[in-house]
């Protein structure tokens, strides 16, 4: 019993370590905004899409709702956390910005109808 005991201690030790570990420090947004990439080349496809990770719970969220600068989300997924993935279409949010730095602003309804928004920097070259 005694064993048990410490092994659930150290697992639950470790989930709360890897959790700050790894959690998004790249941004300051409450949210957990970060977008991908971080650069956007105007000039070159990157692959054809802008990614938006966030620290928002994917089961509260109206996944229908999703715009990124007015731009409307192709899709939405969980992460490996059950935090929101969002894919907005790159040509579509390069149209909404401007060399050299871009505030990209995801907005969006949870389920509940409650708004809200989070921003990501991102450089911006021709």
């Amino acid at each position: 019993m005694r064993t048990k005991l410490i092994c659930v201690m150290v697992v639950a030790l470790a989930v709360s370590l890897t959790s700050q570990v790894f959690s998004n420090s790249r941004t300051d947004d409450p949210l957990g905004i970060a977008v991908s990439p971080q650069t956007l080349i105007l000039s070159l496809d990157q692959g054809g899409a802008v990614t938006v990770h966030t620290a928002i719970c994917l089961t509260a969220v109206d996944t229908g709702s999703l715009s990124l600068n007015g731009v409307p989300a192709e899709s939405a997924w969980a992460d490996s956390r059950g935090n929101l993935v969002a894919r907005f279409n790159e040509a579509d949010v390069e149209a909404t910005v401007a060399p050299p730095r871009a505030i990209l602003t995801l907005e969006g309804a949870m389920t509940d109808g409650t708004p809200f928004a989070g921003s990501d920097s991102v450089r911006v070259i021709e």
